[in-house]
């Protein structure tokens, strides 16, 4: 998969561009406010029509028209598709191939795109819900169906936690019964959401150590934890055999054994929290209030990593998840690195190029403020210089 070529008009300060990229590392040099971050954003933006930067998309809109245009020219296994997006004050309109697409999620798996910026490093230090929502957009690629998944939990949630405010509000004592079908609703799709979730953590382990080891050329331990009040101890083992049986009628007896696990140990925590829910009004258990952590040896990244480990394993986590689009569709997404060596030192930075390298990612978009900061030979690279909202090829 590559992004063979890009126009923008009037999106933030691109008033007219349109520029072909190649394959393998495309990098783009420039000043800050100039445009670089701008350039990626506007691939992310037709990747999953949204900013990576803002939830304003009014700021999108260049301040001297009312919309703009992105349009994008991918290829995928041969063949060519078009994709663009007009965004103004009534929203956003999707075109595929010069047709209008009534649902956007048509648009969202025709481009690929894993993107870091260096915003990604409040991910460790962030709030629990900040994880959950970058976690369960990871999911997505992998199963579509997901989507529908967590709006339906949240709706059961919000009509649950509807019910339990009354109820403490207006001491409606005799609505307490009303609870129980959101209770088997609650743990229905909470069940799916928590399975989802600890089998993302399961496939991107072994990915994420071995990655953070060759890219921060360190043997240090690096561990995603998926942290649940709902899960038996026997599905939390990290040699967790459920994942690795052979006989796939075993492995789907053994996960039927620990959903109706789950579900019991869920009803259970709901009977034990009933009396602290009608006190506070709110659902005190289930998949929305739980956590993912990052370790290092053992220890909390979180209070103990430097700001350097932060960045290793953030960076690992992203080629991890290239990793994981891979395996599932025998191609790599499109990889956009924003600001990526601002932090890391030239061994560490060299480490990073060569990691991507031996990947064989088919293509990567890197911004950097000056050429001489990228650690490599101009082989297999195409550079670009962006200024004041151009782009021109940069040979000097």
């Amino acid at each position: 998969m590559f992004l063979k070529e890009l126009s923008l008009r009037n999106f933030r300060n691109y008033t007219d561009l349109s520029i072909q990229f190649n394959k393998g590392l495309n990098i783009f040099i420039g000043e800050n406010a100039q445009g670089k971050t701008s350039l990626l954003e506007a691939a992310h933006f037709i990747h999953s029509l949204q900013s990576f930067r803002t939830q304003d998309e009014k700021s999108l809109i260049n301040i001297s028209s009312n919309d703009a245009l992105l349009s994008a020219e991918v290829e995928r296994e041969g063949n060519v598709i078009n994709l663009s997006v007009l965004l103004d004050d009534k929203g956003k309109r999707v075109k595929l191939n010069g047709k209008k697409v009534a649902k956007a999620s048509e648009l969202l798996s025709r481009l690929a795109v894993i993107t870091f910026s260096p915003d990604d490093l409040f991910l460790i230090k962030d709030l629990p819900s900040e994880r959950r929502r970058y976690f369960d957009k990871a999911i997505l690629p992998h199963s579509p169906s997901y989507l529908k998944t967590c709006i339906r939990y949240d709706n059961i949630l919000e009509q649950r936690n509807r019910l339990l405010k009354g109820i403490r509000d207006k001491k409606r004592d005799e609505e307490k019964g009303l609870l129980r079908p959101w209770d088997e609703q609650l743990v229905e799709e909470g069940t799916r959401i928590l399975f989802k979730r600890r089998s993302l953590v399961e496939q991107i382990r072994p990915f994420l150590e071995k990655i953070f080891q060759a890219i921060s050329r360190d043997n240090k331990r690096p561990i995603l934890i998926y942290e649940t009040q709902l899960l038996p101890a026997e599905a939390l083992s990290e040699g967790n055999v459920v994942l690795r049986c052979s006989e796939a009628a075993e492995q789907r007896k053994t996960e039927a054994d620990i959903a109706d696990k789950v579900k019991g140990l869920f009803y259970q925590l709901l009977e034990e929290k009933r009396k602290e829910e009608f006190r506070y009004g709110y659902t005190l258990v289930g998949p929305h209030r739980d956590d993912f952590q990052f370790s290092i040896d053992d220890q909390r990244a979180k209070t103990t990593a430097s700001q350097g480990q932060h960045r290793m394993i953030i960076l690992a986590l992203k080629l991890s998840e290239a990793v994981l689009y891979k395996e599932a569709f025998g191609e790599y997404p499109v990889l956009l690195l924003d600001d990526v060596f601002s932090e890391l030192d030239e061994i560490r930075a060299e480490a990073l190029i060569e990691q991507i390298h031996d990947m064989n990612i088919e293509q990567v978009f890197i911004t950097a403020a000056k050429k001489e900061s990228i650690p490599f030979s101009n082989k297999g690279c195409s550079f670009y210089l962006i200024k004041e909202g151009t782009v021109k090829p940069y040979n000097s």
